[in-house]
């Protein structure tokens, strides 16, 4: 781990980062003219590429591709790949037939590194010509890229999206509450009391205020925002002792209990939470900038803040999903492969790919202002802070595809079950990703 991966942490742990997944739209959802330094520098050859994309997305990236071929003269090849990525990738992989750079999700990551199918990038950064330094990118995306033992990086993140607190400021009104959430937090008092306040203000008006999934993003920021640790300096799980993450975690309980929060899993069947929101019927989601693109057709006031924090003031560790480009080890041309990855995830190409109006927040500093073009939402150059303090999928569930399937379930199981404690709860999860049953 660098230095950077070690200060940022902030609280999650000392030395060793929860190093999310393809939740993150990577790139942009409308078309944009091009940027300066796209391809400069690169040698004749060939490099094909591929990615999940929505049509957006597929249109911005075969812009990039088409530039990037005009300014380097290497001849670009680049390919949407739709339905099962992973079981496609995997496919290409073993027939020999996989592009020389592709994006990986976490859900894949670790095998292609076990297998020895990725390109080592840490060399390639550490060169004085690189387009893009390792210390560039904010530190808590990085270590999912890793191998469990250290050592090695073996894939970039191409952009990324910050568990941010998103509310319909007319619900909250309607409710009775006075200030929003954007304004407590500016006024230093956007703390747990101010939360559980909120909340019951909106139960109390008949809408729902809050909702907790199953999957580690919902929910470990919960603990971590309100100064709780997840894992020790070794990557073992610790909440289930960790004296503020069990606050957090009794707060939850409390919540569900008295029906401020609701589990996701309980919602009838067809209730999604972006649909909840999007109608008025929620009044807060935590999710990313991913949903930029519908939030804009709709015609109710909103805005984003972090989530609250002890100290009503500060914006602490959350979940921040993203996913990784890597080079084929089987790549025809490494070097020329090498460069298109380098420069794709650099200050220019993410400037390229992610600008005009997009749907995720770059993964390198430099670069705050294409979060806030055309002010949407109003405090959008939060979503930069942060995703610079955040972290990506902890390397106990990236690198354990058993642990991965089980955790959702797990949690789901337990959520639905009554008798199940703020203490249980975290004991089980723990001795999940510990390995100890």
């Amino acid at each position: 781990m660098t230095k950077n991966e070690n200060t940022a942490q902030q609280g999650v742990s000392r030395r060793r980062f929860l190093a999310f997944s393809a939740l993150a739209g990577a790139g942009s959802l409308v078309s944009a003219c091009g940027g300066s330094g796209i391809g400069a520098g690169g040698g004749a050859g060939a490099v094909t590429w591929g990615s999940w994309a929505n049509p957006g997305e597929a249109r911005r990236f075969r812009e990039y591709s088409k530039a990037y071929q005009k300014k380097s003269g290497v001849r670009i090849t680049y390919q949407t790949v739709v339905g099962d990525y992973k079981a496609k990738l995997m496919s290409q992989l073993a027939g020999g037939s996989a592009p020389d750079a592709f994006y990986a999700g976490d859900d894949a990551m670790a095998k292609l590194i076990a297998s020895g199918q990725l390109v080592d990038l840490a060399p390639a950064l550490r060169k004085s010509d690189s387009p893009v330094k390792e210390s560039e990118f904010f530190p808590g995306l990085m270590q999912w890229c890793r191998p469990a033992e250290g050592g090695g990086l073996f894939g970039l993140p191409v952009d990324c999206n910050p568990a941010v607190f998103w509310f319909n400021s007319d619900v909250l009104a309607k409710a009775g509450v006075s200030q929003t959430p954007a304004e407590m937090f500016k006024a230093g008092t956007w703390d747990q009391n101010a939360l559980t306040s909120m909340l019951e203000k909106i139960r109390a008006s008949g809408k729902r205020g809050l909702v907790i999934e199953s999957g580690w993003f919902s929910f470990f920021g919960w603990m971590t925002t309100f100064g709780g640790t997840l894992f020790d300096d070794d990557g073992g799980a610790v909440f289930d002792t960790d004296p503020k993450a069990q606050a957090a975690l009794e707060w939850m309980f409390d919540q569900l209990k008295s029906g401020n929060i609701t589990y996701g899993g309980s919602l009838p069947k067809g209730q999604g939470l972006d649909a909840l929101f999007y109608s008025g019927q929620l009044a807060t989601i935590q999710y990313g900038r991913w949903i930029v693109p519908n939030m804009t057709k709709l015609d109710f006031t909103y805005d984003i803040a972090p989530l609250p924090s002890e100290s009503g003031k500060a914006i602490m560790p959350v979940p921040v999903a993203t996913a990784a480009i890597a080079v084929n080890a089987k790549a025809k041309d490494k070097a020329a492969a090498l460069d298109f990855v380098l420069k794709y995830v650099s200050k220019e190409g993410q400037r390229f790919r992610l600008s005009g109006g997009g749907n995720a927040v770059p993964s390198i500093n430099g670069l705050d202002k294409i979060v806030t073009e055309g002010g949407v939402p109003r405090n959008a150059r939060l979503f930069t802070e942060i995703a610079r303090k955040g972290y990506a999928i902890p390397q106990a569930i990236a690198h354990n595809p058993t642990v991965a399937t089980k955790f959702p379930l797990l949690v789901d199981r337990m959520l639905k079950d009554k008798a199940t404690t703020a203490r249980s709860f975290s004991r089980s999860l723990v001795k999940l990703l510990n390995g100890e049953g």
